[in-house]
């Protein structure tokens, strides 16, 4: 046994010579090679807006689905950095904000990830549409569009350049002018997706953090 122990120092000191050296490496890059600096993106204010799901049939899978709430605290948050990015002012900055919450007093909006071979929409396999309650909504609008750099940064590892990015629209009132999601009384919503023999679902929970509105 002290023999063997005694093969492995070789084999350790030889590990910790090769990352004292990857250490003096980077240590070297990082003081001849401007690193930039780290730029925080609000991840913990939009990581409850994200859902994800994952469809098999047996070992197969059918569907990957990653969607993001268009919310108020996302929309902020996505124009925080949006202007971080583009150095705008503060006027600017409100500004978009206020389009952007205003836009959500119209309309309930997503961005949906999906497999560039699992497309989404009427003349799909899948289909998508809203509930709310025992009422089901059908998209406004749904459209392929590029991932803002924000939402990209949003999704993290779930974006990836082998999937699809979906802008999907609902209108907030319903054809008799009523509002399908009513504050402190609207518990959940669901964005549900269909084929001919699968279905699956994802959740959002209403709660008053979740409907508050910034003022800007």
């Amino acid at each position: 046994m002290l023999s063997r122990n005694m093969n492995l120092v070789p084999v350790g000191l030889l590990c910790l010579m090769t990352l004292v050296g990857c250490k003096r490496a980077v240590d070297w890059a990082a003081s001849n090679f401007n690193q930039g600096e780290s730029a925080d993106v609000p991840l913990t204010i939009v990581k409850p807006y994200i859902k994800s799901v994952v469809v098999h049939s047996q070992l197969s899978t059918r569907g990957i689905f990653d969607a993001i709430w268009l919310s108020d605290a996302v929309r902020t948050a996505s124009t925080d950095v949006l202007i971080m990015r583009s150095g705008k002012s503060i006027e600017q900055h409100h500004a978009l904000l206020r389009r952007q919450l205003e836009e959500n007093k119209h309309y309930i909006m997503f961005y949906v990830l999906t497999e560039y071979d699992i497309p989404l929409g009427d003349c799909s396999e899948w289909q998508l549409f809203l509930k709310v309650g025992e009422h089901t909504y059908q998209p406004r609008e749904l459209r392929v569009v590029d991932l803002p750099c924000e939402y990209k940064a949003f999704f993290g590892r779930r974006y990836m350049k082998t999937k699809m990015a979906y802008l999907v629209k609902f209108d907030m009132a319903d054809t008799n002018e009523q509002p399908i999601i009513i504050p402190h009384h609207t518990q959940s919503m669901q964005l549900c997706l269909r084929t001919v023999e699968k279905q699956t679902a994802l959740e959002w929970l209403l709660d008053d953090s979740t409907k508050a509105v910034r003022d800007v």
